[in-house]
């Protein structure tokens, strides 16, 4: 090349957008060209190598020769370089820019959105500026540019008037104004749009399938209601790197499953991240999938299933993917396909309770042929089944087959109740309770079956005789029947049958319907009902099929677990079943929320949260302890929850008879015991003392009573007397056996705590420094002293040494608790003195030196973390110096621990809610509670699988955590109406058949004044729990109206009257 030519201008290559005006010959175009070879380049793309230049250009058309390429265009020399001399800083991005499925091409995206808006008023935008470095101007963005700015004088002025109508509540609330509806949102909702009155069919409301009952109606703007601008601009530019990361990890897995067919860990991992792919770019794109997109995200997911149970042969492994098919399959197939698929599965998984569980699900909300009495039937079909078809190698491999059983008779008797069948739920128990503790002697000696037809002979005379039965008033049980079952005493007659209302009103028809549901919840005798409700009387037929022999003390444990979550009541042990611990968060049986009565009104105060208590959360999920069975009101939980007076359907004198039959005929150790005495204190305070002294003559040597029977005397006011009781039970300790006297760290780790409790920290350091030797008086200045302290501190870990050397961990907890109460009241009530003596003894709790995360957290220490818990709430609570940093970290770590501990949570929003700096609650409960579910199927550790019975996404109570926290954060904290119907939409969405969340959203709804989604609400929620009748109730008694748009008729109420027949839920009142 000569020197004129090294001189000349850099020519750039011809581009389509650079032509002249002047139109080519054909035989000029080149033949193999298109419009995509021949777009212009900008130099923020041409960051690469002459290597990848070339690549490039090995692309395009091969007939594009050099004289194509040679055009002078002096104005845009400083934007565009030729291929051959892009320099070696850059790279060429041959990928697009992703914004073009957003704006249509590169010219339609905004040049501020190309910037990453860094165009702002009074900016630099000369040449070097940022926004003149990253933007790339060309006609086509002017022309859009001049438009916006030109069609924004003639933009329509809309004049806004306040609405007469609205409350001033509503309108402090209200986060936008409604100019018009927009084209998408008439799109979508088509003639609803408009603002036209029409009234509502019910059966056209619920003519379509179950899967989409919990999908609300599409919102007008399709990005959570609690995303921020900032959030989806986020989104928007981390989409390319996760893009690419998704690239990476969908190859690598891959090539994983290839080589190793068999790896269903691996399987699992990819479906999960087609999953995290399909949410990621469902919120960076700001819509809401749709239906069609949801099916065809679902048949990729069943094909990766499909194929990866074609090769995995491990029984765990094809588990997992059957749960995970299985929650797709819904999506895609039919209701009778589904059910077939089932069928195989069940056959092959027959001790599986996860796969049952799936199952019953999938039964239960099966709206197009749902009818009450089909499903009892089947459920009592499946009992059988289960019962035929146990194996003998079930209990080797970790799974109780009876927990199934129980599981099924469990759902049984909540659909029978919440269908208003509560007589026959009710008798349901009783039978299994009658059959199993008060079993004549001479019928236990031989499991054979034909002593077990010998014994349903006999139980069916005890029944059809009508002598009081378990839980009733002066009821013997079946036991003492053939000694003086004529001498027994008959039950008092039951109520008649309600009579039909004078008044055709539909409230006055609810009151009445109501009314007979709260009086009638036993199951009546023949010779006192009437004929005309049939339902009352529960015959020996209807019970039979549930009545078994239960070889095992364990399986009998078992059933007064199913019986209290019937009851709507916690465990009365901290038993480490995970299948038992479960069914306290499935959506289908934690309903209690259903009978309650809760403020659903959002707060709107402007200066403080309503979170000036922790304990206002309605319902119980953690280990149960001495603190919670007998709390001190007002400072610290109850483990039966804000709700205790209020069981529902189940009457609490009958609850309570029952237990106590069941503790004097001997059944279960103190644990029990405690736990009615606990129980009774709640429901019935003036007879409870009565039945401790009854309980303390039979068993003289229980210390665990003693120590009960003290903390009901303090909480009945009677300080002294508990004070009395620790002493005597403390000395009488000293003439037990060495076993019996194990429990006296009871005593003295509750006689401690109830000194601290009322601010007496001294004279709660000068009782502990007594526990090395009780008995001996000594000097106060010798037990003060530096040698007293190490005494005691060695005695106490030498007794936790001693109780963890034989497995007593719930002991062991309280020897530690003492000596963190030891550094705590010998420091000057210092909390770090306290957490350091907590970290060091929870290490040798949990047997390692790393963190508990990695593998299960025990019962015991999750009640040592709600033992600091306590200690630092009371510290705060007598107003001593803290530091909020250091309790939201321990209280943080303790929700990683145990992420559904309502303990922690409400400690956790109550701290915050005094600190209003971030917004920290709804960060931990996306990230750590509810995002868990998000690690779940990946989990590789069996013992982690084992502790996770359920999917994270199915525990009902962080969600009923979440809503809670969102109604009560306030104003000041960012809560608002939209923010918290954007909660129950999630929550929704990932546990759609509870019943006591739908109630809780129509109440919100309610109580804000808007009728209209109300009236959605409740038919969203009679479609997702069909069988719920107190859904039903709401629009007799909250959406009575005149017939239109928002209110319901008499047509539109008989109609759902009508639905209530169809699907056999049950009226007592005639309508």
């Amino acid at each position: 090349m000569d020197g004129d030519a090294q001189q000349a201008p850099k020519s750039v290559p011809r581009f389509a957008s650079f032509r002249s005006n002047v139109l080519p010959t054909p035989t000029s175009k080149p033949s193999g060209s298109n419009k995509s070879d021949n777009l212009p380049l900008p130099t923020e793309y041409l960051k690469g190598s002459r290597d990848h230049a070339r690549k490039l250009r090995k692309r395009r058309s091969p007939s594009l020769t050099p004289s194509h390429a040679e055009i002078s265009f002096s104005k845009s020399k400083e934007h565009f370089v030729d291929l051959d001399e892009a320099p070696a800083t850059f790279a060429i991005d041959v990928k697009g820019d992703y914004r073009n499925l957003e704006y249509g091409s590169s010219y339609g995206v905004p040049t501020y959105v190309r910037t990453e808006g860094r165009i702002a008023l009074g900016a630099k935008t000369g040449p070097g500026s940022p926004a003149h470095r990253g933007a790339t101007r060309d006609h086509a963005n002017d022309s859009i540019s001049k438009r916006i700015v030109k069609n924004l004088g003639r933009q329509k002025v809309h004049r806004v008037v306040a609405d007469s109508t609205s409350t001033s509540e509503n309108d402090a609330w209200a986060e936008f104004v409604h100019l018009r509806p927009s084209k998408r949102r008439k799109t979508e909702l088509g003639d609803e749009a408009e603002n036209e009155p029409r009234v509502y069919n019910l059966k056209d409301e619920l003519n379509y399938s179950s899967k989409d009952a919990a999908e609300p109606p599409p919102p007008g703007g399709a990005v959570p209601e609690d995303w921020s601008g900032s959030d989806v601009e986020g989104m928007h530019s981390q989409a390319p790197v996760f893009e690419e990361h998704l690239r990476q990890r969908r190859a690598a897995l891959s090539r994983q499953v290839e080589e190793d067919p068999t790896d269903w860990v691996s399987w699992l991992a990819l479906v999960e991240l087609q999953d995290e792919a399909d949410g990621f770019f469902d919120v960076s794109s700001e819509g809401r999938r749709t239906n069609a997109e949801r099916r065809s995200n679902a048949e990729v997911d069943l094909s990766i299933y499909e194929k990866a149970l074609e090769s995995v042969t491990d029984p765990e492994g094809r588990e997992r993917l059957y749960l995970g098919m299985m929650f797709k399959a819904p999506r895609v197939w039919e209701p009778k396909r589904c059910a077939s698929k089932w069928q195989k599965i069940l056959k092959e998984h027959r001790s599986s309770h996860r796969l049952w569980k799936r199952y019953l699900d999938f039964h239960q909300s099966r709206l197009s042929d749902f009818s009450l009495e089909e499903t009892r039937k089947h459920y009592l079909d499946l009992l059988q089944d289960v019962r035929k078809g146990q194996a003998p190698d079930q209990e080797a491999r970790g799974s109780r087959p009876y927990s199934i059983q129980l599981y099924i008779l469990l759902r049984l008797t909540l659909l029978l109740r919440e269908g208003d069948y509560t007589e026959l739920a009710v008798a349901i128990w009783q039978a299994l309770l009658e059959f199993t503790f008060n079993k004549p002697h001479h019928l236990r000696s031989d499991p054979s079956q034909k002593m077990h037809d010998a014994s349903l002979l006999a139980f069916e005379e005890f029944w059809e005789s009508e002598v009081p039965r378990i839980g009733e008033p002066n009821a013997k049980g079946w036991l003492n029947y053939q000694n003086d079952g004529n001498e027994q005493a008959p039950p008092s007659a039951a109520m008649d049958s309600p009579s039909r209302p004078d008044s055709s009103a539909p409230k006055v028809w609810a009151d009445a319907e109501r009314e007979a549901s709260s009086c009638l919840k036993m199951a009546s005798r023949a010779i006192d009902a009437s004929g005309e409700d049939p339902y009352r009387v529960a015959l020996f037929s209807d019970i039979q099929p549930i009545l078994s022999d239960l070889p095992t003390s364990s399986e009998q444990q078992a059933i007064v677990a199913a019986f209290l979550c019937f009851c709507h009541l916690p465990p009365h042990t901290n038993d480490e079943d995970n299948h038992i611990r479960s069914w306290y968060n499935d959506q289908f049986v934690r309903n209690e929320v259903l009978y309650d009565d809760i403020s659903m009104s959002v707060t709107n105060d402007s200066t403080e949260s309503s979170q000036s208590t922790p304990f206002a959360f309605p319902l119980a999920e953690h280990p149960i302890s001495p603190d919670t069975l007998f709390p001190v009101a007002g400072k610290w939980f109850s483990a039966f929850g804000s709700c205790a007076r209020n069981r529902g359907p189940v009457p609490e004198e009958f609850i309570l008879a029952t237990l106590k039959m069941l503790v004097n005929r001997g059944f279960g150790n103190e644990s029990l015991a405690e736990y009615v005495l606990a129980f009774e204190l709640q429901v019935s305070p003036t007879t409870v003392l009565k039945s401790a002294k009854g309980l303390l003559k039979k068993r003289p040597s229980s210390l665990p009573l003693y120590n009960a029977y003290a903390l009901i005397q303090s909480r009945l006011g009677n300080g002294e007397m508990a004070n009395t009781v620790f002493n005597t039970a403390i000395q009488m300790s000293n003439r037990l056996d060495h076993v019996a006297s194990r429990d006296v760290i009871l005593l003295w780790r509750n006689r401690i705590w109830e000194m601290l409790s009322s601010g007496q920290t001294t004279t709660a350091l000068e009782q502990l420094l007594k526990f090395d030797n009780a008995d001996a008086e000594g000097e106060a200045s010798e037990r003060g002293s530096a040698t007293a302290y190490l005494r005691l501190r060695n005695a106490l870990s030498a007794g936790r040494d001693e109780m963890l050397s034989l497995s007593l961990s719930s002991l062991a907890i309280n020897y530690s608790e003492l000596l963190v109460l030891l550094s705590y009241l010998t420091t000057s009530n210092s909390l770090p003195s306290a957490l350091s003596s907590f970290a060091s003894n929870l290490r040798l709790l949990a047997h390692t030196t790393t963190t508990t995360t990695s593998r299960p957290v025990t019962s015991s220490e999750v009640l040592f973390r709600q033992s600091l818990a306590r200690l630092l709430y009371t510290h705060v609570l007598h107003k001593r110096p803290y530091s909020p940093r250091t309790t939201r970290a321990f209280l943080a770590e303790s929700i990683a621990a145990s992420p559904t501990n309502t303990i922690f949570l409400s400690l956790y929003a109550w701290n915050e809610a005094r600190f209003r700096v971030d917004d920290r609650v709804r960060g931990i409960m996306r990230d750590v509670v509810l995002g868990s579910s998000h690690h779940h199927h990946s989990s590789t550790n069996p013992q982690q699988q084992e502790a996770e019975p359920m999917e994270a996404e199915d525990n009902i109570i962080p969600h009923h955590f979440a809503i809670h926290t969102d109604l009560h954060r306030g104003i000041a904290q960012g809560s608002n109406v939209q923010a918290v119907r954007g909660t129950f939409e999630r929550a929704l969405r990932s546990v759609p058949h509870s019943a006591g969340l739908w109630k809780w959203y129509f109440d919100f709804e309610h109580a804000k004044g808007d009728m209209k989604r109300a009236r959605d609400v409740f038919y969203r929620a009679v479609r997702a729990c069909p069988w719920v009748k107190e859904l039903y109730m709401l629009a007799f008694e909250k959406l009575a109206g005149e017939e239109g748009e928002v209110m319901m008729g008499e047509g539109g109420l008989r109609g759902v009257r009508d639905m209530m027949v169809e699907r056999e839920v049950r009226i007592r009142v005639g309508f």
